[in-house]
């Protein structure tokens, strides 16, 4: 799998199957406009919230953290990234691992 520090493959391939429920991958970490379709997956399916920030400067090189919050289960769920949609995806499989205990 191919994996940068700007994408990630394996969780394309994560969110595409069981977020999405599609067969195909596509570029959910790396293209903004898949990204959102996430987003909008998470909330009408997970009834989750999104909550988006951006650090300028951060030492740690991840600039981006992205949580859903689910009021049902008052959790939330982060994910770090250098861009915001790998941010987005990365909280998206933490709120579903989490919602679903997968």
């Amino acid at each position: 799998m191919v994996r940068s520090e700007y994408s990630d493959r394996e969780l394309d391939i994560f969110i595409s199957e069981k977020i999405m429920e599609k067969k195909g991958t596509l570029f959910y970490t790396s293209n903004i406009t898949e990204t959102w379709q996430v987003v909008e997956k998470m909330m009408h399916k997970y009834f989750c919230e999104l909550k988006l920030d951006v650090f300028l400067g951060g030492i740690s090189g991840d600039l981006w953290v992205a949580s859903f919050y689910s009021p049902r289960k008052c959790q939330r769920f982060e994910g770090k990234g250098r861009t915001a949609p790998l941010a987005i995806c990365r909280a998206a499989r933490e709120a579903y691992s989490g919602l679903l205990g997968d």
